[in-house]
C-alpha cells in the first residue's frame, strides 16, 4: 500500500506543526506547477504569507518552483510550485533502509541461541553447542534447533515489510516517465538539376 505524503514525512520523523505549512503541502501533492496567487486564495492568506510558507517547505528540501515572467507586466515574475518527490521519496529510502539495517540487528540478536536443551530448557549459541559437541553441559541431553519464537518471528515480519515498501520505492523512482524525443528534422526534398539545352 502506497503511504501519502504526509504519512512518508511523519515516519521519516518531520514534523509539520503549522497547520498551514500541512494545508500548503496537501494543495501541492493534488497538482504540479500551481500558482503562489493559487494558493493563497485557497487558503485565504495573502501572497506574501503564502510564499512564507513556501519558503519554510523549500529550505527543507520539500518543494521546487519555477518562475516565469507574468506576461501583463513584463517585470514582474509568476512562481509555480511542486512538491520534490524524489527528494522525499529519497529521505524515506533512507529512512525505511536504516530502519531495515536496526531490524535485521535485532533479528540477529534474538537469533543469537540457535539451539536449546529441551531437558533443562537453556539456550546456547551455535559457537557454544559447536564447543560442546551439540550436548548441554549442564545435562548432558542432546542440543536441538531452538524453535523460533514470537519477537523473531514478529521481526521477520517486520522485515519483510520493510523490504517490500523498499522495493515500492524504488520502484516508483524507476517509473519515472521517459522524455519524448526531439522530432527529427524534415528533410527538403533535393531538386533535380534539368540538363541543359
Amino acid at each position: 500500500m502506497a503511504k501519502t505524503l504526509l504519512q512518508m514525512l511523519e515516519e521519516i520523523g518531520v514534523s509539520l506543526v503549522d497547520e498551514m505549512l500541512l494545508k500548503v503541502l496537501k494543495l501541492l501533492e493534488k497538482g504540479k506547477d500551481v500558482p503562489e496567487d493559487a494558493i493563497a486564495a485557497k487558503l485565504k492568506i495573502k501572497v506574501n504569507a503564502t510564499r512564507k510558507l513556501l519558503y519554510q517547505l523549500s529550505s527543507r528540501g520539500f518543494v521546487t518552483y519555477n518562475k516565469k515572467r507574468d506576461p501583463k507586466k513584463k517585470w514582474w515574475y509568476l512562481y509555480f510550485w511542486s512538491l520534490d518527490m524524489d527528494r522525499i521519496r529519497a529521505l524515506y529510502l533512507e529512512h525505511k533502509l536504516r530502519t531495515l539495517q536496526q531490524k535485521r540487528a535485532e533479528l540477529e540478536a534474538e537469533q543469537k541461541f540457535a539451539f536449546e536443551c529441551q531437558s533443562c530448557q537453556r539456550k546456547y549459541s551455535y559457537e557454544d553447542a559447536l564447543e560442546t559437541d551439540f550436548s548441554c553441559p549442564a545435562c548432558g541431553s542432546i542440543l536441538v534447533e531452538a524453535k523460533p519464537t514470537k519477537p523473531v518471528l514478529k521481526l521477520k515480519g517486520e522485515i519483510e515489510g520493510i523490504e517490500k515498501e523498499i522495493e515500492i520505492i524504488a520502484a516508483a523512482k524507476v517509473a519515472k516517465p521517459k522524455a519524448k524525443p526531439a522530432p527529427k528534422p524534415k528533410a527538403k526534398p533535393v531538386k533535380k538539376k534539368k540538363k541543359g539545352k
